[in-house]
């Protein structure tokens, strides 16, 4: 069934939601990796699961019972097999979660990394869904400023953005 749900981050409801399906994503590709883009031209850490009441053991038990992060969720995507093609901004702040999210990588994944400053566009998209919106990948996007996202599984909006993204963002090794 084609599906689409949007999010209005502008109150705690938002927010909520927004990490809920941020994070239920991001634990599908834990448990069936797939290639995963990531644009974003700003990046930072946020919280993203709520583990404290234990739901989350099965997935990752050195989680333990706390809030985890996006960074942490993320490299444990990568880790279980999840391809990703991340594109940001060359700017510090960025370069510093690449380089927290390099260290918690295990030798041998496929993690790839293109610093592109005209990057406005924002999402996350694998071959099953596409959350794509106002928001940047940050905790300020996450938990402060007023943005919409979009949450679609439709099979042609989705191979329209996967021809797009990899027509406009050609990778190289990383450094």
């Amino acid at each position: 069934m084609i599906s689409q749900r949007q999010i209005f981050l502008h109150g705690p409801l938002g927010q909520r939601q927004t990490k809920e399906v941020i994070g239920s994503q991001l634990v599908a590709l834990i448990l069936q990796p797939q290639p995963l883009w990531l644009v974003s031209p700003w990046i930072s850490d946020f919280d993203v699961l709520d583990n404290r009441g234990g739901d989350w053991d099965a997935v990752e038990p050195s989680w333990g019972q706390r809030i985890v992060g996006w960074e942490e969720v993320l490299a444990c995507a990568i880790n279980q097999g999840t391809s990703l093609m991340l594109v940001t901004r060359d700017e510090p702040r960025n370069r510093n979660f690449v380089d927290r999210l390099k260290h918690r990588l295990h030798p041998g994944v496929d993690f790839r990394c293109l610093f592109a400053d005209e990057v406005h566009s924002k999402g996350m998209l694998c071959k099953s869904f596409f959350l794509k919106g106002s928001m940047n990948f940050t905790y300020s996007g996450a938990n402060i400023n007023d943005e919409h996202l979009v949450l679609s599984n439709d099979p042609q909006i989705i191979s329209e953005a996967l021809i797009e993204f990899e027509e406009q963002y050609q990778f190289r090794e990383l450094e």
